[in-house]
């Protein structure tokens, strides 16, 4: 009897070590030629005043305007569900309304919408905005996260051999966590939550040109700080591919689609999954004295990029990080893991690295953008929807980033750095603070956050 109770518990956990994620995840294009344009919106504080200074939505909004044959759009979250207590900009209802409209206006044009789960809460209910998409012949696809690859194997393992058959749709008794005037949710769907994995995505693309992003169109995010990239250019045929693995076949004008050539003293090339760590931690160990590295990240955890970040500062490279205080969701105040304990021993170990944090004031710093100065070779910038945890670069959630090499003199370099400097140095509003004001050395929240990290037994 206890032989077949261990059975049941550890095959379970067993084939969740072993799950991979789909084919045509974990892809690296070649650097093309892209003519490209840097995004940021900031939230910050000066003379006691909160301000927003916000492009990317904005700019969105121009390029589904803007389309005429076709677009793919894939965020993570897109919904409007928030404690009504306070107020946002309705982000999800502009882009809801834009698409229908566009989708009246051109009926056979293919609008393709994809988006994780989480907004319907796992399949608990169907989000109306989602719901009016489709009721307008937008195709809608919630992304099947129990195709991907297992995070949380402790929890995953059971949930796939006794819960998932039973699916999480119908009503429930348990308050949303998003919203408690929301629908109610089962625990079916609590449990699905609790294998914690996404599409994490932030991606749209017309015919004429692509953005990625650290954004999501989500009400409750409208004042967070995030960067962008638009681009156009042959890699554009590269991010539709990669968007290809959630339909059985594109609608063929997008299968068919050829980007102009360009040319442009940039050079980009998509990286998901896996490949955004490897691009990552190449660029950061061939940095050396006299070379830069300027990193902005909402989660910053993952244990091989700290040491890498660690030994860069120690062979001589000068490494600025700006981390979020992980202390701001949506109303809810969080511990600050794993920014706070992961940070702060980080500057234990390696003293010559350079730490601040971003000063938020109810919104998050969602950046997840690194800029790499070299002395010897043109600069690099990664951006896009990757945090760097375990989840997030070790083949686990759905990511896309963008790595774009640029000539040393462009002006994309130039703003990447006034960017950067900005912040760091406080110009003209307060954006940062010094690692002192919040360093973290207690124990158990440095013993927790690597736990965390290494189980996956966490949001992050």
């Amino acid at each position: 009897m206890i032989l077949i109770v261990l059975l049941l518990i550890f095959v379970p956990i067993l084939y969740s070590l072993n799950t991979k994620n789909p084919s045509g995840t974990n892809i690296s294009s070649e650097f093309k030629p892209a003519d490209c344009e840097f995004l940021y919106d900031l939230t910050y504080l000066k003379d006691g005043k909160r301000f927003h200074q916000q492009k990317i939505f904005n700019r969105e909004m121009e390029i589904i305007k803007n389309a005429q044959k076709f677009l793919i759009i894939d965020f993570f979250l897109f919904n409007d569900e928030y404690d009504n207590s306070m107020n946002f900009p309705n982000q999800v209802e502009k882009m809801t309304d834009l698409l229908v409209v566009k989708k009246k206006e051109n009926p056979e044009m293919p609008i393709l919408f994809v988006t994780d789960p989480i907004n319907n809460f796992y399949g608990a209910y169907e989000e109306n905005n989602l719901k009016k998409l489709r009721e307008n012949g937008i195709y809608v696809v919630v992304t099947d996260l129990n195709k991907m690859r297992d995070s949380n194997v402790l929890i995953s393992g059971g949930y796939r051999a006794y819960v998932k058959w039973f699916g999480t749709s119908g009503g429930g008794f348990i308050k949303n966590f998003f919203d408690k005037d929301a629908e109610k949710v089962n625990v079916r769907s609590i449990l699905k939550l609790a294998n914690f994995k996404g599409n994490h995505r932030k991606v749209v693309i017309s015919e004429k040109e692509a953005l990625v992003a650290s954004a999501n169109p989500h009400d409750p995010s409208a004042y967070h700080s995030n960067v962008a990239m638009v681009f156009r250019g042959k890699s554009m045929e590269d991010l539709i591919k990669s968007e290809s693995i959630f339909f059985n076949k594109l609608p063929n004008v997008i299968e068919n689609f050829k980007a102009e050539e360009v040319t442009s003293p940039y050079k980009l090339k998509i990286i998901t999954e896996g490949k955004i760590y490897e691009e990552i931690s190449k660029n950061i160990r061939d940095a050396k004295k006299g070379d830069e590295i300027n990193l902005g990240m909402f989660y910053l955890s993952e244990f091989r990029i700290l040491k890498d970040l660690g030994e860069a500062s120690k062979r001589g490279a000068y490494v600025k990080i700006i981390a979020d205080l992980n202390k701001d969701a949506f109303g809810l105040e969080k511990n600050g893991t794993p920014n706070r304990p992961a940070l702060s021993e980080l500057k234990e170990d390696y003293p010559d690295i350079n730490i601040r944090w971003y000063q938020t004031s109810g919104e998050q710093f969602h950046t997840k953008f690194i800029y790499f100065k070299f002395k010897d070779k043109n600069p690099l910038a990664i951006l896009g929807s990757a945090n760097y945890t375990r989840r997030n670069l070790d083949n686990f959630n759905l990511e896309t980033n963008l790595a774009v090499e640029m000539e040393k003199n462009s002006t994309l370099p130039r703003e990447m750095e006034e960017y950067f400097s900005r912040i760091w140095n406080n110009k003209n509003g307060e954006y940062t603070l010094h690692l002192e004001n919040f360093y973290e050395n207690r124990f158990f929240m440095r013993i927790l956050w690597k736990i965390q990290e290494k189980t996956g037994l966490c949001t992050w």
